[in-house]
């Protein structure tokens, strides 16, 4: 699932549940349950070298300001709900940022991380369908999303 669309999902969740100690796990699992339903991705990045293909860093890249900018107009429409709102856009992005260090520092980081490797395969394993089609579900969540949000908006 695009990092986008995790993070407006963080943005709902912040806006929907109070309590910080629920609402981080919460939007943890929110990030591996849309992970598990057919999404466009970049299958060859849970391989490792392959992250680093100049198409995948700028897809990446594209994908990673966009989730700011978005987490940043939720906080200017919301400002009272800053605290909840970014510890929601944490917990659901914050499986895929797990990659950034792989992204870095390539497979040379599983010698010293013994965690890491299982970790990134457990993350691999549950995308099971990353394929151009998946692309219409990604539009069809935003959409959702975005419609929810519109409807709690000031």
């Amino acid at each position: 699932m695009l990092l986008t669309n995790h993070t407006l999902t963080g943005i709902l969740l912040g806006l929907s549940i109070d309590n910080p100690v629920l609402l981080a796990p919460t939007a943890v699992a929110s990030h591996l349950v849309l992970d598990m339903t057919p999404h466009l991705g970049y299958p060859s990045a849970k391989n490792g070298p392959e992250t680093r293909a100049p198409l995948f860093i700028v897809w990446g890249a594209l994908d990673f300001t966009a989730s700011i900018a978005v987490t940043a107009a939720a906080c200017y429409a919301w400002p009272a709900r800053i605290p909840s709102i970014l510890v929601g856009v944490i917990g659901a992005d914050l499986p895929d940022l797990v990659y950034i260090p792989m992204i870095v520092f390539g497979k040379a980081l599983y010698r010293f991380l013994p965690f890491y490797a299982p970790m990134i395969a457990f993350l691999g394993r549950i995308q099971w369908y990353e394929k151009p089609p998946g692309f219409i579900t990604e539009i069809i969540w935003a959409t959702l999303m975005l419609a929810l949000l519109s409807r709690l908006l000031p």
